[in-house]
């Protein structure tokens, strides 16, 4: 399966720094590790801790201004919730617990998530997969909605500035009307994501897309990725140590 034609019409950005070099793999192998620690691990300021690891991460591949629309109202609504918890029911444990903790490890997950999606080329995760002896069908699938998301926050950021411009209003005064929203931002949004997403259609049908054809590649697994995957996991470990020798009743 010739993936670069596939995706021709497509051309994969670079905007991953380093990590971009790094097997999408190894990237995988970390999110899963992290996403589990995450749930195992209790102490907020852990969370938060693990939540500025992959924001370092995003920062450092130069991908920052692209994923931060996402992540700040994952925050603003962190924020939004306990204010309306303490101001509701005077409870202020609940709230920067139970309620912290699902907050912190969404964003946890959303972070690496899109960490990933910002620095893996689909190419490049497609040919990783077919290594893995993965159907084809999956991995186009799988591909296809790794690109997408890229494309999404872009054409969902070029919208929102083109609103801004035709309606001439401050950014909380658009929030605070949602028939503009509605009208100006997600109808705009879903036309563009139909849009593409025939278009994506019609390239692979063109180019001959054969899900059946045999990988002639293998995984190339190198020391840098084995370097990332042991940094990070053996970073979020630690961290579940130090929680369960320090900070366990």
């Amino acid at each position: 399966m010739d993936f670069n034609k596939i995706f021709s019409p497509f051309i994969w950005t670079s905007k991953g720094g380093i990590f971009e070099d790094i097997s999408p793999i190894a990237k995988i192998l970390v999110i899963i590790g992290a996403t589990i620690l995450s749930v195992i691990i209790s102490n907020i300021w852990l969370l938060i801790l693990m939540g500025i690891v992959f924001l370092i991460l995003i920062s450092y591949s130069g991908t920052l201004r692209a994923a931060s629309p996402f992540l700040s109202f994952i925050v603003f609504f962190w924020f939004l919730s306990i204010v309306i918890i303490i101001a509701i029911y005077r409870d202020l444990e609940y709230a920067l617990g139970f309620l912290s903790q699902f907050f912190a490890r969404f964003f946890i997950i959303s972070a690496a998530g899109l960490f990933f999606a910002f620095t893996t080329s689909p190419i490049k995760l497609a040919k990783s997969l077919e290594s893995l002896k993965i159907p084809g069908e999956i991995i186009f699938t799988l591909t296809v909605a790794l690109r997408y998301i890229p494309t999404l926050a872009f054409e969902t950021a070029a919208i929102w500035d083109s609103l801004k411009l035709r309606v001439n209003l401050p950014r909380i005064e658009i929030l605070k009307k949602p028939s503009l929203l509605y009208r100006g931002l997600i109808i705009p949004l879903i036309i563009r994501v139909v849009k593409i997403s025939d278009e994506v259609a019609i390239a692979a049908e063109s180019k001959g897309f054969d899900p059946g054809k045999k990988p002639v590649e293998s995984l190339q697994f190198e020391y840098r990725d084995f370097t990332f995957v042991f940094i990070l996991l053996g970073f979020f470990t630690t961290l579940k140590i130090i929680e369960y020798t320090y900070m366990t009743p």
